[in-house]
């Protein structure tokens, strides 16, 4: 049977474009706070958002660990 979606269901979507709003809206607040009120070259701020957006994201625990395989020298096998 095909029913329509759940009423709920249906209020509730338009919660996640209003959180990722909020969100980035937070991330933009906190930036200009901290660039206005300490000097950093765009180097290095560039440097903090993308290690921000890695950590965010969760790639940092993985990325680490194939840093750390190379600086070793250690290789998986290869089947």
């Amino acid at each position: 049977m095909n029913r329509p979606p759940h009423l709920l269901t249906r209020r509730r979507v338009w919660m996640l474009p209003l959180l990722v709003i909020v969100l980035l809206a937070g991330h933009g607040v906190i930036l200009y706070y901290v660039s206005s009120h300490v000097v950093l070259s765009a180097t290095v701020l560039s440097g903090v958002i993308i290690l921000l957006v890695i950590k965010h994201v969760g790639l940092l625990g993985p990325l680490y660990a194939l840093l750390r395989r190379r600086r070793s020298g250690h290789r998986p096998p290869v089947r």
